[in-house]
């Protein structure tokens, strides 16, 4: 028997791998179509249910039995003259097992009403024996269970992975937006069409002509006058307020750092480094030439 060379067992080794990985991929994605598609289970008809968006909201028939029954016997003559069973009905809602009533819908929170449980029921009911004998008695039997249905039942359905999306207010047509509380000249003021606000008046803001301004001296710009009324006479350190040299220091003394003197010496860790790259890179070119001879 022919031994395996070293590429036989190459190609086995990559075989393998694909298959695996492929497995892998395949089995994610009919993980993620399965877990998709889930049913949440309410805790009878009425209270609050919560779940993802898109999920089915389900009751269980036998949560609904007891109204069920009660509806039946409301139609019910002594001893079954009519053929109304109102334990027979109850049994097969009990038996119908798990009842979608609703979805969980793409907001905060959702309802599904009492009618809603009862449009299903109704029609898990349709036509069984125990409503009546006569055509006409089925459907008062059937009205009846589904009225008591649709005033007992209503739940409240809450999106836990809901996220509110915010959106910035868009500039209305026609003209410029502005600050708030302000109106851009010239643009439309809403809700009229046609009025404009008024155009603002720069003539009171001084402006100086081109080749007749007159540079003005400091002292004019920034007075040393007194300070203006109503606010604190500014102190200066080391000084006195009646005139003289104020004696004006730089706060903290900071001095700079010597930096630490750079070394152009390799060091160790560097010869490490470089030992261990020299010997992978011959390890590869000997295991690739050892290749290329078998």
């Amino acid at each position: 028997m022919r031994m395996p060379t070293r590429t036989d067992l190459t190609r086995t080794t990559r075989r393998v791998l694909t298959a695996g990985a492929l497995a892998a991929v395949f089995g994610g994605l009919a993980f993620q179509g399965t877990a998709s598609a889930s049913t949440v289970l309410a805790q009878g008809c009425t209270g609050s249910v919560v779940g993802n968006i898109g999920d089915q909201v389900a009751v269980q028939g036998k949560d609904l039995a007891d109204l069920v029954k009660t509806g039946a016997k409301e139609q019910e003559i002594f001893l079954h003259l009519n053929g109304v069973d109102p334990d027979g009905l109850a049994d097969t809602i009990t038996k119908a097992g798990a009842l979608p009533v609703g979805s969980v819908p793409n907001a905060a929170n959702g309802t599904i009403t009492g009618q809603n449980v009862a449009a299903v029921v109704s029609q898990a009911l349709q036509n069984n024996s125990g409503l009546g004998v006569t055509p006409d008695q089925k459907q008062k039997t059937l009205t009846s269970i589904t009225n008591k249905v649709a005033g007992n039942c209503g739940m409240t359905t809450y999106a836990g992975n809901y996220s509110t999306a915010t959106a910035l207010p868009s500039a209305g047509t026609g003209g410029t937006t502005g600050a708030p509380g302000t109106t851009a000249p010239g643009t439309t003021l809403p809700g009229t069409g046609t009025a404009t606000a008024p155009m603002r008046d720069y003539g009171n803001i001084p402006a100086a002509v081109p080749g007749v301004g007159i540079a003005v001296s400091p002292g004019t710009r920034y007075p040393s006058s007194a300070p203006v009324a109503g606010l604190p006479t500014p102190e200066l350190l080391g000084g006195s307020a009646s005139g003289g040299q104020n004696d004006v220091r730089n706060t903290g003394n900071a001095d700079a750092l010597a930096s630490d003197t750079s070394s152009n010496t390799v060091q160790l860790p560097m010869l490490l480094a470089v030992v261990a790259l020299a010997g992978v890179s011959a390890a590869l070119v000997r295991t690739w030439v050892l290749r290329k001879v078998s």
